[in-house]
């Protein structure tokens, strides 16, 4: 037998054996029962393999079978720029989609040269390269369960000059493989937080903003991954901050109001623990976004260019 097609992304893998099995063409993975860290980090490439007889007509079909997926897909993304053009993001038009959240989150997180940052759910990247841009120093791996987006965000930090220091890989966020179950520095997340209401279509971008209850998972999970004295930090709609402040620590958490206009309630927070520390709760001033006219203010559109982070 003959490898075909050599890759570490399920989702083309199980494309691969539809096309060759509308084609009548046997074929079997290899590999398929390596180490369930090793697959799910993919480090080790699966090779789907074909017979010697039938490999031409399969490569064939694969070929042209992903070119159609391949010019369909690149229809399906757009290029955003953030930080004032600093940083280009891919990003499906419909799925979940970074913005002002993704800057705002990315921001607030008070990472040094040196440090390790985890991003838990971290979609196209958004988050993990702003902060990657605003902080040459740090290291970064993004934790996410859908591959697709995996190759999306992988393929953005190499265009942004990241792919040294920044890494998305295929995981569970809330079940992390046994070599990512470690201390990390700082740990961010801007997590499923709607509940009830229309749920969109699209399963990538409802699984992305609906979080069916498993909020305090997340919060659960960043919590247990941040290093003692390290920081966890998350974006709640701000409705949910109560359920945020029940599952935290009572002490060393920050939390930073970000208000549409003055005067008005906020409509998102960010919330930040110092872990370890004994420090009471504190409710911080925060950053109002807009001016009456609907312009930026000074303060948010320096944060949304990159040239100041949040201090929380």
């Amino acid at each position: 037998m003959r490898p075909v097609l050599k890759t570490n992304d399920p989702v083309l893998l199980s494309f691969a054996r539809s096309l060759l099995a509308d084609a009548q063409i046997e074929c079997v993975v290899f590999d398929e029962n390596a180490s369930v860290m090793d697959g799910s980090l993919g480090i080790l490439p699966r090779r789907l393999m074909v017979a010697e007889d039938d490999f031409d007509q399969a490569a064939a079909i694969l070929k042209e079978g992903m070119a159609a997926a391949d010019a369909s897909a690149r229809a399906q993304i757009t290029e955003d720029r953030f930080l004032g053009g600093k940083v280009l993001v891919s990003q499906r038009k419909d799925g979940f989609r970074g913005g002002l959240d993704a800057v705002m989150l990315a921001a607030a997180v008070p990472a040094a040269a040196g440090d390790e940052v985890l991003e838990l759910g971290s979609g196209a990247g958004t988050v993990s390269l702003c902060l990657a841009a605003r902080l040459p120093g740090v290291q970064v791996v993004g934790a996410e369960i859908e591959s697709a987006l995996v190759t999306l965000a992988n393929g953005n930090a190499t265009a942004n000059g990241m792919g040294e220091r920044v890494v998305f890989v295929t995981v569970d966020a809330l079940d992390l493989p046994a070599d990512m179950k470690r201390d990390y520095a700082h740990v961010m997340c801007n997590p499923p937080f709607h509940t009830g209401g229309e749920v969109p279509t699209d399963a990538l971008r409802a699984g992305a903003l609906h979080d069916d209850g498993a909020l305090t998972d997340w919060l659960s999970a960043g919590v247990k991954r941040t290093a003692p004295g390290g920081t966890f930090t998350c974006i709640l709609r701000s409705d949910r901050l109560g359920e945020a402040l029940a599952v935290l620590p009572a002490t060393g958490v920050s939390v930073y109001p970000l208000h549409p206009h003055a005067g008005e309630d906020a409509k998102r927070v960010i919330v930040q623990l110092r872990k370890a520390s004994r420090a009471p709760l504190r409710m911080l001033h925060g950053l109002v976004l807009h001016n009456a006219d609907g312009s930026y203010t000074d303060e948010a559109d320096a944060v949304l260019r990159g040239e100041r982070g949040l201090t929380l």
